[in-house]
């Protein structure tokens, strides 16, 4: 919190980029490399380590916080769960000691398949026999050589609802060219495509795939290549799909959260949420019997009747699971937390009772013994006579962990 207050006072509300919590948020990512450099070298382990930095998408431009979007991929199109490349394209920094000169910049354009072969061959490990692989060593290209390939593929058949949204699609780089395919939206079933010249249109405004029909042809061709020779499951054609019904050019073109409305500056305090809504700040839990208002980091929640709670839609979390939270109560209590598969199922709810002790911060951990969907899950707290301050909340379900950072 001191971290986003640092910022909060120091941004400036004419960047696209000007979110503090963002910004403290990428100096703590910062000093955990920086900690992890720092005992490698002390155990003496840096002149025979290979590390690497890598993104697994691009910023996420679509949700709001601090009154602001989380950052700004500018000048490149779109973002997180898009194949433009704002949503592909992102930072890579390699660190091998004798091979990568230091300071040094490669224009080469890798992929994540590429690490496994590169650190094999960096080991000088074999493969296995008869093994294959989706990338390709990048060794060259990490001593500053050409790196020769055909093509870099990114396959994502979804649909997420973000604005710059598109229909399933597969995309080919190749030199400076890119090809977006879009199953099944040409005329009669057939497909679509978008094709950009990234060297003198980084910000893919300009389509030219009706002025390169040859070079669609081509590029298209390797796709396909791609998707036969991977198996990849493909998107089948809906035999009721009606193109009179469709606007292509919606695509790509959705409103940004919040879109219309006027947006807070960093320094101003955000409006809090109408009396009966559900506060977005809270991350998907839901005051009910309470009131829950989060500033600087912290919910403090105020009972309003005898069974205070926030509610959560746990999803597809199912079986066992530990409940933690960060709390703080000036005089404790008894709580506890419930699930059940619907909320109309009260009559199949269980939960398990915790008891918060008056005074300081603590961490409560709760083990629930589900042995089906957690269905709607409520966390009790102990704010009937006084307010009970939360840090953060985390599930715990298998190898999945949810943490709501407030």
């Amino acid at each position: 919190r001191s971290l986003i207050e640092k910022y909060r006072a120091s941004v400036d509300p004419k960047d696209p980029q000007r979110s503090p919590t963002y910004a403290a948020m990428i100096e703590s990512m910062d000093d955990a490399v920086g900690t992890l450099l720092d005992i490698l070298d002390r155990l003496k382990l840096s002149d025979r380590t290979i590390v690497v930095f890598f993104s697994d998408n691009g910023g996420n431009k679509y949700n709001d916080v601090d009154g602001t979007t989380a950052t700004s991929n500018a000048p490149l199109r779109g973002g997180k769960a898009t194949v433009y490349e704002g949503g592909i394209r992102v930072p890579c920094i390699v660190s091998v000691p004798g091979v990568v000169p230091p300071g040094t910049r490669s224009e080469a354009v890798v992929q994540s398949s590429d690490f496994y072969p590169t650190l094999l061959e960096l080991l000088a490990l074999k493969p296995a026999a008869e093994q294959r692989f989706d990338g390709i060593s990048i060794v060259p290209a990490l001593r500053g050589e050409p790196l020769v390939r055909e093509a870099i593929f990114t396959y994502f058949p979804h649909n997420p609802r973000v604005p710059d949204w598109l229909p399933p699609s597969v995309v080919v780089h190749q030199g400076d060219w890119k090809l977006i395919r879009l199953f099944f939206q040409g005329e009669n079933g057939a497909h679509r495509w978008q094709l950009y010249n990234l060297r003198n249109d980084l910000g893919e405004t300009h389509d030219l795939a009706t002025r390169e029909p040859e070079r669609v042809k081509q590029m298209d061709a390797l796709i396909e290549n791609f998707l036969t020779d991977t198996k990849a499951v493909q998107p089948a054609r809906n035999p009721d799909f009606d193109p009179a019904k469709y606007h292509p050019e919606d695509e790509g073109n959705g409103k940004q959260r919040g879109e219309g409305k006027a947006k807070a500056t960093p320094a101003a305090k955000p409006p809090a949420a109408a009396a009966g809504e559900d506060d977005p700040k809270l991350q998907g839990w839901k005051a009910r019997g309470c009131t829950a208002v989060v500033a600087d980091g912290i919910v403090t929640v105020t009972g309003k009747g005898d069974a205070p709670f926030l509610g959560f839609g746990a999803g597809k979390l199912a079986g066992p699971t530990v409940v933690k939270f960060r709390a703080r109560s000036a005089g404790g209590g008894v709580g506890k937390v419930e699930w059940l598969p619907t909320p109309q199922a009260a009559n199949q709810a269980k939960s398990v009772a915790f008891q918060l002790t008056g005074g300081d911060w603590q961490e409560v951990r709760v083990e629930l013994s589900a042995e089906g969907p957690l269905g709607i899950l409520r966390l009790y707290l102990p704010a009937q006579k006084e307010p009970v301050k939360l840090d953060w909340i985390q599930l715990e379900c298998g190898n999945e962990t949810r943490r709501s950072d407030f």
